[in-house]
């Protein structure tokens, strides 16, 4: 049986590997075709059995290019959907179709991707109110410590409210206290040693950098949900920003 890897990008490849680490058979679809792995254009794959799409969230045909492959690839038996993509996606398409389309968002830092990828319990979720055990089984043995969501969108919200705009919260509070600490001039890092031995006994006071928030994770994230009250990050994120490029342009 064959394991699809739909974009292979950093989640896609990173993913590839994983699972080729862990004695599945896969084939790597890419636009790119210098990215591709194991796989021959006009040539069906054989025995296809999972199908990962890990296509970037924020495209507008998003499920449009999922729904032509998954027509296009005959004998699927699960859809995976690896992406961070608008809440209420993986339950549109499973409305298209009736094999299991499951959610399972990536966790991890990039640099060390893979090395997270097999620390970390993957989640998954389904719409479908049961899951064939089977299927259950074969999950656990390509992932091996799993954890269920209720609902596709508990775990859409979670990968983009719990993991990545919560990272950014955290970053923008930095952000504001650097901007008093230098305002007041004092030292930010010597401010912060306050909370060393608070942050030991009770976990809730972590010290951030006080970077800018770039990358292709916080602030695209937060594109793919409604709620107004977020894009206090990314104007805080710009307030930041155009200080740092003030004091650069003025040193």
């Amino acid at each position: 049986m064959t394991d699809i890897i739909l974009g292979m990008g950093e989640v896609g490849s990173t993913l590839f590997e994983l699972l080729v680490q862990r004695g599945f058979n896969c084939v790597g679809i890419d636009n790119d075709k210098s990215k591709c792995k194991n796989y021959f254009e006009n040539t069906p794959v054989k025995n296809p059995e999972y199908l990962h799409i890990c296509l970037p969230g924020e495209l507008n045909e998003f499920i449009e290019i999922a729904a032509n492959w998954i027509k296009k690839i005959n004998g699927l038996q699960v859809v995976m959907i690896h992406s961070t993509v608008r809440p209420g996606t993986t339950k549109n398409l499973q409305d298209k179709f009736d094999l299991p389309i499951l959610f399972s968002p990536v966790r991890g830092v990039h640099k060390r991707f893979l090395d997270d990828m097999n620390k970390y319990t993957k989640f998954i979720s389904s719409d479908k109110t049961e899951i064939n055990p089977k299927i259950k089984l074969e999950l656990e043995k390509r992932f091996q410590k799993i954890q269920w969501m209720s609902t596709t969108k508990t775990a859409e919200l979670a990968k983009i409210l719990v993991d990545t705009t919560y990272y950014g919260w955290l970053i923008n509070y930095a952000q504001i206290t650097k901007i008093i600490c230098d305002k007041e001039k004092i030292d930010f890092d010597e401010m912060w040693k306050f909370a060393d031995e608070i942050h030991e006994n009770l976990g809730n006071r972590p010290k951030m950098y006080p970077g800018i928030i770039g990358g292709h994770c916080i602030i695209p994230n937060l594109n793919l949900v409604k709620y107004d009250n977020l894009d206090i990050i990314k104007k805080i994120n710009d307030l930041y920003k155009g200080i740092i490029d003030t004091e650069n342009t003025n040193n």
